[in-house]
């Protein structure tokens, strides 16, 4: 027959009965999901990449060769907070009028005019409160080409040239690089390819199981087509034909559907979402996969179809119990030695990173693989431990079915260790919150912003509804008195202004009275007992930097830890109230910080208060922060590899969940007729209920066991490896995730106990 006719004939068995019909869209669907999940891990890195470089196309830059004097813009950024959205806002002056616009923009925003994104034109148009920060003329929207999502925050705002200190740098065009992602801890970076693995195996199960499905079927009729006079390479070929069509119109639907979640969900995504464009997988992985998982599936179909017999008189399995070679243990105890050896001689560093690797997926490939040995260990134990009817018929049909159900057993070991791996991995990227934002937590109180200004509030600019504190904080130079010279830094501020501002008042804090701190932590330079005196930067040269002494500064007694946990704010602990500071040396002051304290939670009170704030600063240092705020940026790199390992932990279920259900269902309508033959001989129904919860407690609960055993040791070297031994096992969980696991299959298998009623039924063996 040649190879026309095998397609022809594959298509028509594919189709030919429900059987073959169910076989061949369940094997398509195994292959559909691989793909989806396949293709979403191929586009996680181009994504980044994506809205990286959409960043870098928007910011400026000198062009090659150029030099300072060919500038034809001035351009500056910072971000903003508006209700806890991030809102980036970039600032831009023409130097010339050739200067170009950029990405996403037709030409540059004049002097009192903003180019918003879609989204903040819209909250623009609708909301006064954010009106009032941005009250400039909107003239345009950013199109897509300056954006790095669809619902991303951003505003143009143009400037006069002069409102740019004078040796501002000009920038002559976009497109600046990329800039660098910063890299993961040791501990994680180690941990991701490991990751990975975990998720790569229990998805390469699962195509098996799905190709697998109804294989004793499959071997009947092959051993029909022999008969006909089919040789034993038309029936390979037959075989990989039928499986290589389901595989790929799986595959082919996988993709399709991949690009309809893709379409549907890249708006969603966090960070203003993604364009669908940038959420598409690279050309070469989506035919690598597309192409791959039909090869993949139809290699294993035919690898499968060597162990069977192939005669004109039908499928002859092996009809004696075929012990597994000791070989399959190999894998799973290389593995296990090299994590005890990382273990034992405290490997660390970026040298042990691959032995690592190496063990941890010798360990899953050995839990797959190993998988037969388990069963049939298990048998043999329960034979010798219990001679009732039903233990002696569960542990015969657990011996006679090892291979099959080796498929389940190894799926349920894989997601027991992949599921302690992950959980050993979260408190890693517990991130907690610095001591020091900690301690600034306590000190302020809520709801209070900080923010660096460029002059100080006037009179009643800051009373706003809400506000009940505020705190001006300025840098003094302080030095010897005489010496001509400044060598002290200091915070200065009202000490009954600053005190509204914290949980607990400043002690002997008298009215209009002044204090000093020094600017970090070590020991106070105003305790000396020597008489200050303020200063102020007069000039530099090359014999040094010239003071201006402007008069003595009176200092009192010191008040030691007064202010423990400013040291976010560059203040030291330790403050001493002075009765004598001369104003010009507030004035001339070069570091000026503001505090702000919101009584109100109310968003757009808040708000309001930010937008004052803002007036009182210049340039590109226009955060206003609040400490709740500090404290989540604090975390959110912990945050999102918490997330991380979450949804590693989750599509490893999942995906495990999914294989595990097709091979329980297999297995089950594969004995079908072994059930049927017991009961033609007599066994009760009860009986034959308890075999089978006997026999898949048998090979899955000692199966979920070796899986969290296994994670332990492998844990340990990671620990050890990543050199965090202050991280330990999470007994509990790990000990709940087994036996979740082992109780949701034997629930799964107490529900299929329905289906018993039609595989009980006699009249099933007139099929054979």
């Amino acid at each position: 027959m040649r190879l026309a006719g095998v397609v022809g004939l594959a298509a028509q068995l594919a189709v030919g009965s429900p059987q073959s019909r169910k076989r061949f869209l369940l094997t398509a669907a195994g292959m559909a999901v691989a793909a989806v999940f396949l293709l979403a891990g191929s586009v996680a890195f181009p994504l980044t990449e994506a809205k990286r470089d959409r960043a870098a196309n928007r910011s400026a830059t000198l062009e090659r060769g150029a030099v300072r004097s060919d500038g034809t813009l001035l351009v500056r950024r910072w971000t903003d907070v508006y209700l806890d959205r991030t809102l980036v806002v970039t600032e831009v002056a023409a130097l010339r009028s050739d200067a170009p616009p950029p990405p996403g923009l037709e030409r540059l925003p004049l002097p009192g005019e903003i180019v918003a994104s879609p989204d903040v034109e819209a909250v623009l148009r609708a909301d006064p409160t954010l009106r009032e920060r941005y009250p400039q003329r909107i003239v345009g929207t950013v199109a897509d080409a300056g954006l790095t999502g669809p619902h991303e925050w951003t505003v143009w705002m143009g400037a006069a040239p002069g409102a740019f200190p004078a040796d501002y740098v000009p920038a002559s065009g976009w497109g600046a690089k990329p800039e660098d992602v910063p890299p993961l801890p040791g501990g994680l970076r180690m941990a991701v390819p490991i990751g990975l693995a975990a998720l790569l195996l229990p998805l390469l199960a699962l195509v098996v199981n799905a190709v697998r499905w109804g294989s004793q079927e499959r071997d009947r009729r092959l051993a029909a087509l022999r008969l006909s006079g089919m040789s034993a390479k038309q029936v390979r070929q037959l075989t990989a034909v039928e499986v290589g069509m389901a595989a790929a119109v799986g595959a082919i639907g996988g993709g399709l559907a991949f690009q309809v979640l893709a379409a549907v969900s890249a708006a969603r995504l966090p960070g203003g979402g993604a364009f669908v464009s940038d959420v598409l997988p690279p050309i070469p992985a989506a035919v690598a996969i597309v192409v791959g998982l039909p090869v993949f599936a139809t290699a294993t179909a035919v690898i499968a179809l060597r162990r069977v017999v192939v005669n004109p008189m039908g499928v002859v399995r092996r009809s004696t119990v075929v012990r597994p070679g000791r070989w399959r243990l190999l894998p799973l105890v290389v593995g296990l030695l090299t994590a005890g050896w990382l273990i034992v001689t405290d490997q660390t560093g970026s040298a042990a990173a691959v032995p690592l690797f190496l063990a941890t997926v010798l360990i899953m490939i050995g839990l797959l693989v190993s998988a037969p040995t388990l069963c049939l260990g298990v048998a043999a134990l329960m034979l010798r431990a219990d001679r009732s009817p039903a233990v002696l018929l569960a542990a015969r049909r657990a011996q006679a079915s090892a291979a099959t159900a080796a498929r389940v057993v190894g799926v349920v070991t894989l997601l027991v260790f992949a599921s302690g791996w992950f959980l050993a991995l979260l408190p890693l990227a517990d991130g907690s919150t610095p001591a020091s934002l900690a301690q600034l937590e306590q000190q302020l109180k809520p709801h209070t912003l900080l923010a660096n200004v460029e002059r100080a509030p006037e009179p009643g600019e800051l009373d706003l509804p809400g506000v009940t504190g505020v705190a001006h904080l300025v840098g003094v130079e302080l030095g010897p008195s005489g010496a001509g010279q400044a060598g002290v830094n200091a915070v200065a501020g009202d000490c009954s202004a600053f005190s509204s501002i914290l949980r607990q008042p400043l002690p002997e804090c008298g009215p209009e009275s002044t204090y000093l701190a020094p600017s970090d932590g070590g020991e106070n330079p105003l305790t000396t007992g020597k008489p200050l005196a303020a200063y102020q930067y007069a000039s530099e040269s090359s014999e040094g930097v010239e003071y201006v002494e402007l008069g003595p500064v009176r200092v009192g007694r010191t008040i030691d830890h007064a202010l423990d946990g400013l040291g976010e704010l560059g203040i030291g602990s330790g403050i001493v109230p002075v009765s004598q500071v001369p104003r010009q040396a507030l004035r001339v002051a070069s570091v000026r910080q503001i505090l702000v304290t919101v009584s109100s939670s109310d968003p757009v009170v808040v708000e309001r208060v930010r937008t004052a704030v803002e007036r009182l600063q210049e340039g590109r240092n226009r955060e206003v922060r609040d400490i709740e705020t500090m404290v989540r940026e604090s975390q959110s790199v912990s945050h999102t590899y918490r997330q991380v390992a979450w949804a590693g932990l989750v599509l490893a279920f999942v995906v495990s969940t999914l294989s595990l259900a097709v091979a329980l269902l297999d297995r089950l309508l594969e004995e079908r007729r072994g059930i049927a033959a017991l009961r033609a001989q007599g066994v009760t129904v009860r009986t034959l209920r308890l075999v089978l919860l006997g026999q898949t407690a048998a090979n899955l609960l000692p199966g979920a066991l070796v899986g969290m055993v296994c994670t332990i040791p492998m844990a340990e070297a990671f620990f050890v490896v990543s050199e965090h031994p202050e991280l330990t096992m999470p007994w509990a969980q790990l000990a709940a995730t087994t036996a979740g696991c082992g109780v949701a299959v034997i629930g799964v298998v107490v529900l299929m106990l329905p289906a018993l009623r039609e595989a009980i039924d006699t009249r099933l063996l007139v099929v054979d």
